[in-house]
């Protein structure tokens, strides 16, 4: 027998909840959307459906004409639900380019349910907004200009979930051992010489943003040696 709906309630997040999510990078919390139904026979029930906010906002300012049919209902729910789902999505590419798999992780964070990611993604996918070779290559070329090696490009994309190995050409069409070598020099050169252990203090730093130990290691022989050589070019005044 269909579920008739006889009245709606909203139940949002309390402002706490709201301003202290419970773990960095866990689902924000939702609001309720409670549905009192009624069987015929005097039979009556509740469901409720777990939504973002901004949803729920959005229902409760255009409620279905009530009694009507659960499927109705939620249909109409579930619809709205899809559409603001991919204006976050929009929103948020149009902040900076986004990987699928960290597009999709975000969209969960703010509470929107399995069926209207999937769409907003597919959607946004189609139109073109959400690029995945667009986004790797901004990715890429935008982590080389702050002076990261490949190891940590490759490791913070993994975090991502993106495989930049998808990409057509790589890694010989982005990265090369002369480049390597002269980002890691350039980043020596704004780096003051340690008094104590130089060598391997200044290794470990370059190791620490991606670079390999021998790209590392042949640009602090050169900066040490560079350093070795204007000193004796002083005392020899």
């Amino acid at each position: 027998m269909e579920q008739s709906v006889t009245a709606i309630e909203i139940a949002y997040p309390t402002r706490k909840e709201g301003a202290f999510p419970s773990a960095i990078g866990s689902m924000r919390p939702r609001a309720q959307v409670i549905f009192d139904l009624e069987r015929g026979g005097g039979v009556s029930d509740t469901r409720t459906h777990w939504v973002p906010p901004r949803v729920a906002r959005a229902f409760e300012r255009d409620l279905p004409e009530l009694p009507c049919s659960y499927d109705h209902a939620t249909r109409l729910l579930d619809e709205l639900e899809k559409n603001l789902c991919l204006s976050a999505l929009t929103e948020m590419l149009g902040r900076r380019e986004y990987g699928a798999h960290e597009a999709e992780r975000k969209l969960h964070q703010a509470g929107f349910r399995r069926g209207a990611i999937e769409h907003a993604l597919k959607r946004a996918q189609e139109l073109r907004f959400l690029d995945e070779e667009r986004f790797l290559r901004s990715y890429i070329d935008e982590r080389i200009r702050r002076g990261w090696g490949r190891i940590k490009i490759e490791a913070d994309l993994r975090r991502r979930g993106a495989d930049p190995f998808s990409l057509e050409g790589y890694p010989e069409a982005f990265f090369s051992i002369e480049d390597d070598r002269a980002r890691a020099s350039a980043l020596l050169e704004r780096k003051p010489i340690p008094e104590r252990n130089a060598f391997e203090r200044l290794v470990r730093h370059l190791m620490s943003k991606g670079f390999s130990y021998t790209v590392a290691s042949d640009a602090v022989r050169s900066r040490l040696a560079s350093v070795e050589d204007a000193d004796d070019a002083d005392d020899s005044v």
